[in-house]
């Protein structure tokens, strides 16, 4: 049985509310109102014709109401009993302008002619009704001969107020900024008189409130048996059309100002890497007007060295689609200096999504990068006269320290103090002052050797650091030059100065081993020199006594520092070149002493070793360190090999081979994750003995390292002997091995050698991306130093590999 439905009617029409998809109410006989998800509302007709499904828009609800959609259903269905198809009656009415004029009637068409025309008209009064568009027209005189509906809701009229009325007096009377616009200049009336078509989008229609709106209208005129008729005109409102382009309009000018104001430079480049824009102050900046940057090839500015990160930037750009940032560029100025910018870009495509160019601004950061030398070099040179301050000194004196080691040679550390300085201050000013500063500097230039170093310690005291030098003569000598080249009078503003100074001497290793204490007794020394005349100088000579002092201190210390706990472990990690994964770590003992603070490792150590303390400490930090491997292992941890350090005295001691299966018995740690890093000069102890112990511990199943390997005198046939499993290369071969070409021949050869020995390797002290990429390049699997970690407790650590490492149960969680 056919569903009869239900016609609509205006209650069902208001109550209907737009869903996410369109929705259809039915009306009966084909013609229904779509719904929209805007909430838009379009009457159709569906009819088949010629076997053919279509679809026919009969207008906008509520424009066209419930009623007079119907009555244009039925003037379709009308249409396809005659056997017409409506959809193309409508096209074809479209024309009928330009043979008829609507509302007059031709005498002579017969009564068939007629009513024929009269069903044209029909149709064409509804496709004129049912347009979204403002359409009328006007007869030869201007009077209006038709309106549709949508013409009069934009202008406010009734049909009877616009029918038969001049249009140009109602809606086009006035310019819009208010001129009289005479009928006799109308566009319209000029092109319909002359026949022709014209199209205005500069003009405005009024309302009949009185307000007025920017229109864009199309006028054709209108013929009837080969004469002229009237016109046909259309028109939209572009107020919308007109603020967006006045937005636009505003938009550009602001940012054109923006971009002429600002301090940095604004440029667009094509596809082809030429500027087509820049604002003045970017050029300017280089001394050029815009017209005449435009005009020139941009990579003649571009400093040489720079060029081909320019290009290469500028490919890579286009290639990828995509702009770039922080490039750094040099660009000479038309004066020949050159200034440097800071580049970032952004990629421009046409409408079609073609790549067209590029758009960036530059930064000119000259005086930053100017700045920023000029802070890194006083952060290590004195302000006054460019000579390295303390922080540099040290830096050169741990230099020092390592060529000195491998050449067996000493260091010297004289500290001078200039004498009666401060009376120039005082007398003279310290413009005066700061002159013989330069002075002193000049000549004590010509007093040491390029490989030594000149330092300003503070105000009138210097340091002058001596490098591998043989004995003690030659500092004596060095200090006698240094008096008698500055005792030589100095003329500052007509007066004439003495510069004579005390010199305190203090030499390395004799008199200290670290930085601070060899400054330090140099400086006792220049007193003793001062206090014994001035114009002197003096060695140190007090060593014996304050060392015994300073090591019958540390000993007493010691022997109790283990019982009341005041050890700890730092562990530095291990890593794996090419992976960057933790490998391992090196436990490393540390003493904090309540009544002397953190002490060094490498003050206590000598004295543990001297008075026996090592053994029980050495013993202390193989427990620790097993017990803390497998807490991080039971604590899901991957499986990292713990190093520790044996001295000597610990490796001779009998009961060695129980303390290290007593430490991995009761932590449970493998023995396999626990490596013993030996000196050299322990495997070259007592070999037969040192052999013997060695094999117990490669029984166990423990890991043997060499550490500081290439700083003995180790033996090839020894490396295979013992069973070493892995070498350290020492520190102070890396730390010079991007600029000692020896340091660099003699890690290479080492790396060569445990390759060719089927032996693990391992670089310590790397602390620069140097050092790190030569080791990379020369095969070294890993590395330990500064430049990945310092030694961190047991929690920074564990923080560390959190950031690096995940745990085991989390890592099996995260696999799919």
């Amino acid at each position: 049985m056919a569903r009869v439905v239900p016609p609509l009617t205006k209650s069902r029409i208001r109550q209907a509310k737009p869903g996410s998809k369109p929705v259809k109410l039915t009306d009966g006989g084909g013609m229904y109102l779509l719904l929209r998800p805007d909430g838009s509302r379009y009457w159709r007709l569906d009819y088949r014709f010629s076997g053919k499904r279509k679809t026919l828009a009969l207008g906008v609800y509520p424009d066209v109401s419930l009623g007079e959609a119907r009555k244009r259903r039925q003037a379709a269905k009308a249409l396809l009993a005659e056997g017409c198809d409506p959809g193309a009656q409508r096209k074809a009415d479209k024309a009928i302008h330009k043979h008829l004029a609507i509302g007059e009637m031709c005498p002579a068409l017969t009564c068939p002619s007629l009513a024929t025309l009269r069903e044209s008209e029909a149709r064409f009064r509804l496709l004129l009704d049912s347009s979204p568009e403002a359409i009328f027209g006007v007869d030869a005189e201007g009077i209006c001969t038709f309106v549709n509906p949508a013409c009069l809701r934009m202008l406010g009229y009734t049909e009877a107020e616009m029918l038969g009325q001049s249009v140009h007096s109602l809606i086009h009377h006035t310019h819009a900024d208010g001129r009289p616009y005479p009928r006799e200049d109308c566009h319209i009336r000029h092109s319909t008189r002359q026949g022709n078509p014209t199209h205005v989008d500069s003009e405005v229609h009024w309302r009949k409130d009185g307000s007025s709106f920017p229109v864009e209208y199309w006028s054709h005129p209108l013929y009837r048996n080969g004469e002229l008729v009237g016109a046909v005109v259309n028109f939209v409102d572009i107020t919308d059309r007109r603020r967006a382009e006045q937005a636009l309009r505003d938009s550009e000018a602001r940012f054109r100002a923006m971009a002429e104001q600002s301090a940095d430079w604004i440029w667009s480049i094509d596809s082809g890497g030429r500027y087509t824009y820049s604002n003045r102050q970017g050029v300017a900046i280089l001394g050029y007007s815009v017209d005449a940057f435009l005009a020139m090839d941009p990579d003649s500015l571009v400093h040489p060295d720079d060029r081909p990160l320019r290009r290469d930037t500028f490919l890579n750009a286009v290639a990828a689609q995509d702009g770039w940032r922080n490039v750094v560029l040099r660009w000479r100025h038309q004066n020949g200096s050159y200034r440097t910018f800071e580049s970032s870009a952004s990629a421009l495509f046409s409408e079609s999504g073609q790549l067209i160019g590029f758009q960036g601004v530059d930064r000119d950061i000259t005086e930053r990068r100017q700045a920023e030398a000029r802070i890194e070099f006083l952060a290590s040179h004195d302000a006054l006269t460019g000579l390295p301050n303390r922080v540099l000194l040290r830096d050169r004196f741990e230099h020092a320290l390592a060529v000195a080691e491998r050449s067996r040679s000493r260091v010297a550390m004289l500290f001078l103090d200039l004498d009666k300085f401060k009376v120039v201050n005082d007398t003279l000013g310290h413009a005066a002052g700061d002159q013989l500063l330069l002075e002193v500097v000049s000549r004590l230039s010509h007093c040491v050797r390029e490989s030594d170093t000149i330092s300003r310690h503070g105000g009138d005291e210097f340091i002058l650091l001596l490098n591998g030098i043989p004995d003690q003569d030659a500092a004596e000598r060095i200090a006698s030059k240094t008096l008698a080249n500055l005792a030589e009078p100095v003329e500052i503003n007509g007066h004439l100065l003495n510069a004579s100074c005390s010199i305190g001497i203090a030499i390395y290793p004799d008199d200290a081993g670290d930085f601070d204490s060899l400054l330090q007794k140099a400086d006792m020394a220049m007193y003793n020199a001062k206090d014994a005349g001035r114009n002197t100088y003096r060695f140190f000579d007090d060593r014996m006594n304050r060392q015994a002092h300073e090591h019958l201190l540390l000993q007493n210390r010691l022997n109790r520092a283990l019982f009341q706990a005041e050890f700890h472990l730092h562990y530095q990690p291990q890593v794996e070149i090419g992976t960057g994964r933790v490998i391992g770590v090196e436990a490393l003992l540390r003493w904090q002493n309540p009544e002397l603070g953190e002490v060094v490792p490498a003050r206590f150590i000598p004295v543990a070793e001297d008075g026996g303390a090592i053994v029980p400490i050495g013993a202390w930090v193989m427990e620790e360190a097993c017990r803390q491997a497998q807490a991080w292992r039971q604590a899901g941890w991957p499986d990292m090999i713990m190093s520790v350090n044996l001295s000597a005295l610990q490796f001779r001691r009998a009961g060695l081979i129980e303390t290290v299966a007593g430490a991995l018995g009761r932590s449970g740690l493998p023995s396999h994750l626990l490596e013993l890093e030996l000196t050299e000069s322990i495997l070259l102890h007592d070999v037969e003995n040192t052999l013997d112990t060695v094999r117990q511990l490669k029984a166990m199943g423990v890991r043997l390292s060499i550490d500081d390997f290439g700083t003995g005198y180790s033996s090839l046939s020894y490396l295979k002997r013992f069973a070493v499993d892995r070498l350290k290369i020492d520190r102070s071969f890396v730390r010079d091995l991007n600029a000692d070409p020896d340091n660099a021949a003699i890690v290479r050869a080492v790396i060569q050698l445990a390759r060719s020995l089927r032996l693990d390797i391992i670089a310590e002290g790397v602390e620069t991306e140097a050092q790190l990429s030569f080791l990379r390049e020369e095969g070294c699997p890993g590395v330990q130093g500064f430049l990945f970690s310092r030694p961190l407790s047991s929690a920074d650590l564990k923080a560390f590999l959190g950031e690096r490492v995940m745990p085991v149960g989390e890592a099996d969680c995260a696999t799919p």
